[in-house]
Formats: C-alpha cells, sequence, structure tokens
C-alpha cells in the first residue's frame, strides 16, 4: 500500500508538470533576482541567497514573476517577495531570506567623542567596514565631515553618519558680527559683538554697535546673524 503511494505520489508530480502552462526553475529565479539585486546595490556588495529554491508550476499561461523589495534598507538580513501573477492577479507570494554585505570606507571614531566635539583627523579615521542594516548609506560620510561636531555621544569604534553630526560653530561668542534684519522688502544690515556661541540655525544674542542694545537672531552658516521681523 505505501508503495503504492509513492508510486501515485510520483506520477501526480509527473502529471502536475505535465499540465503546467507555465514554469520557473528555482535556478531560473536564483539567476533574475540575483541581476535584480545587483541593479540595486551595484557590484561592490556581496549577496547572499538560499542553496535550495524550490521549483514553481502554474496551470495557466504567461504567468510574470515579479520581484517586491518594499521599503527596506536593502543592508543586512532581508525577505524579498517573490510574486506570481497573472494580468496583475495574484497567484502565489513567497517570501526568500536574502543576506547583503557591503563592505564600504566609512568614518570611525578612534575614540570616545563627546557631544559638542569637533571630528578630527585625531580622533576619527577612514576604514573598510561591513556596513550593518540600520545604517543607511546615503549618511555615510568621509573626511568631509572633519571640523563638523558631534551630536551625540560616540564610542569608540562607531561609524560616524551625518546623522550622528551637525555644522560646526558658525559664530563665537566675542566675535565681530554683521546683522540683517528682514522685514518684507526691507533690509537692514548693522554690526555688534556675539554674546554666545551659536551653531548655524541656532539663536545668539547680539550687542549692537554705539547703542550697546541687545538684539537675538538666528546664527547663518556664513557667519551672519539674521533677524526677521
Amino acid at each position: 500500500m505505501k508503495k503504492f503511494a509513492e508510486i501515485f505520489l510520483v506520477f501526480a508530480l509527473f502529471a502536475l508538470k505535465a499540465f503546467a502552462q507555465t514554469n520557473f526553475s528555482g535556478e531560473q529565479i536564483r539567476e533574475q533576482l540575483l541581476a535584480e539585486l545587483r541593479g540595486k546595490v551595484g557590484n561592490e556588495a556581496e549577496i547572499f541567497l538560499p542553496k535550495v529554491i524550490e521549483n514553481f508550476y502554474f496551470p495557466q499561461s504567461n504567468v510574470e514573476m515579479r520581484f517586491d523589495f518594499g521599503e527596506q534598507n536593502l543592508v543586512g538580513n532581508v525577505f524579498v517577495g517573490v510574486e506570481f501573477r497573472k494580468n496583475d492577479a495574484l497567484l502565489r507570494r513567497v517570501e526568500l531570506p536574502v543576506r547583503i554585505k557591503y563592505f564600504l570606507k566609512v568614518l570611525v571614531a578612534q575614540r570616545t567623542i563627546n557631544r559638542g566635539e569637533t571630528i578630527t583627523e585625531e580622533n576619527a579615521r577612514l576604514e573598510t567596514r561591513e556596513v550593518a542594516s540600520n545604517i543607511n548609506l546615503s549618511s555615510i560620510v568621509g573626511t568631509d565631515a572633519f571640523g563638523k561636531i558631534a551630536k551625540h555621544y560616540l564610542v569608540k569604534g562607531t561609524i560616524i553618519t551625518a546623522d550622528n553630526l551637525q555644522d560646526g560653530i558658525a559664530i563665537r561668542r566675542g566675535d565681530k558680527v554683521q546683522v540683517v534684519v528682514l522685514s518684507g522688502a526691507i533690509k537692514i544690515v548693522t554690526t555688534g559683538v556675539a554674546l554666545d556661541d551659536a551653531n548655524a540655525g541656532e539663536t545668539v544674542r547680539v550687542r549692537r554697535d554705539k547703542t550697546n542694545i541687545v538684539l537675538s537672531g538666528i546664527a547663518s552658516a556664513d557667519g551672519y546673524v539674521v533677524i526677521t521681523k
């Protein structure tokens, strides 16, 4: 009886293949998925797909296979949806586990960097590292980060990203600065002495020359104090 069941199962599988109108082999799925991933992540990344991908058979003709990458960051361990559709109608969907390893030149903290400390060649340097999935590739910085300020406490070995940084101090206490007052189409420029340190976008107080009146405005990246009325 068991032998008969095995023979029947084999026959059923052959019959399914014989009547199937659209077939997708595991190797075909692997090749197409790898090609699409390469188009998205480039040739620098290492891509690891499952060792075995099953074959799929459909009785319908002209079934299309599509890959759904979602909104996820394609770094580290991810899942890619494989959808089989007929005239946009979903027939079946499976998810394949994929591992994507990026090795990139990144800026790494060489010691603990305190909040408000300037990033320099002394406390940070470029290293080749595998980039973790929690890091947005667009936020990776290089030596252009030197001179910027740490927004957060960074422990030794941390990959420094744009999210960790802010522009350096635009105005220092005691600096002679120009104050630009904007009121509609009217623009007034005067001078004074900064009473605070300020990064770009922060509020800074200025003692106006001659009158000693204290004004409050916003520090710009180029060292001006802007007051908008």
